[in-house]
């Protein structure tokens, strides 16, 4: 039988419409099909099994991969994980130190909040109480007597912003603060300064001469010391001479005099930065402290 020309063509085009069909089928990708997974640590990262949240060398592995790409809050939570499940683990106390890392990573300035100069202090404090003689106590003490400095002068900024302010009430209540919690610190030279001039601006001026008085024999060597000894000769009248002559070479012979008590609660902030310190050098017979890490591709 004959085929016309017209339905020859048509035939032909079909087939060619129903091979391309075929071929787009073959080619369409199964949308169930698992990608596979080249890198075992990115594994443990993203694709852990429930189950595997509670093996501590996963845990720990999750929080030292966030520590190594400064997500420091990432790392916090699996560090603070890895304690909740594994507080007797022979990882344990550097998880408790790298806990505390991760906050002081995360310590800005001094004029904002200092909530994680108290975390990395809390942190530090327990690695002393639950893990004594660990080869980060060292670290641990320096960094929470640097927390303590951060937060005093913390305190101190926000009493001169209060001052500046003419809120000499507010600003009263850090300066206290400063002397009453922190008088081991240098900053209260300075908080038992602007104590003065506060209570000299409040028409209280025998307050002030008190603080002055304590400025000038508790921290001898202050650098605010001149400028107290020139807000002591204007308030008391006398030259900057004979109050200088009267006041130097003073030598504390009494803790500062009992101030009140601040109202509870104020809050924190930080200005820590700067690398971890080394850690403890060797002991006395050469050998170093014992100190367990873990790395991506590293098992402890």
């Amino acid at each position: 039988m004959r085929i016309s020309p017209y339905k020859f063509l048509a035939l032909l085009l079909v087939i060619g419409l129903l091979a391309g069909c075929s071929s787009a089928s073959k080619a369409k990708p199964d949308a169930t099909a698992k990608k596979p997974v080249t890198d075992a640590d990115e594994q443990v990262l993203k694709s852990d099994p429930l189950e595997r949240n509670y093996d501590p060398h996963v845990i720990m592995k999750r929080a030292e991969a966030f520590f190594e790409k400064e997500d420091y809050a990432e790392a916090a939570v699996e560090y603070q994980h890895f304690l909740d499940l594994h507080r007797s683990h022979m990882l344990a106390p550097y998880a408790q130190y790298r806990l505390g890392l991760s906050h002081y990573k995360q310590v800005t300035t001094k004029d904002r909040d200092p909530e994680h100069v108290r975390l990395t202090g809390e942190a530090m404090e327990k690695l002393l109480k639950d893990y004594p003689g660990s080869a980060y106590e060292l670290d641990a003490k320096a960094k929470i007597k640097e927390g303590r400095s951060h937060t005093a002068e913390y305190e101190l900024y926000v009493g001169k912003h209060y001052y500046r302010q003419t809120a000499y009430l507010a600003a009263l209540h850090r300066f206290e603060r400063v002397v009453t919690l922190y008088p081991d610190s240098d900053i209260s030279a300075e908080a038992l300064y602007y104590l003065a001039k506060t209570y000299k601006d409040l028409g209280a001026p025998e307050r002030a001469v008190e603080h002055l008085n304590m400025l000038l024999t508790q921290y001898p060597k202050s650098q605010i010391r001149k400028e107290g000894q020139l807000l002591l000769a204007s308030i008391s009248g006398k030259s900057f001479k004979d109050v200088a002559a009267a006041t130097n070479g003073a030598v504390a012979t009494s803790k500062p005099a009992a101030i009140p008590p601040p109202l509870p609660g104020v809050p924190k902030a930080r200005s820590l930065t700067g690398r971890p310190a080394e850690l403890p050098p060797s002991d006395s017979n050469g050998a170093g402290p014992q100190v367990v890490t873990c790395g991506l591709n590293v098992s402890c």
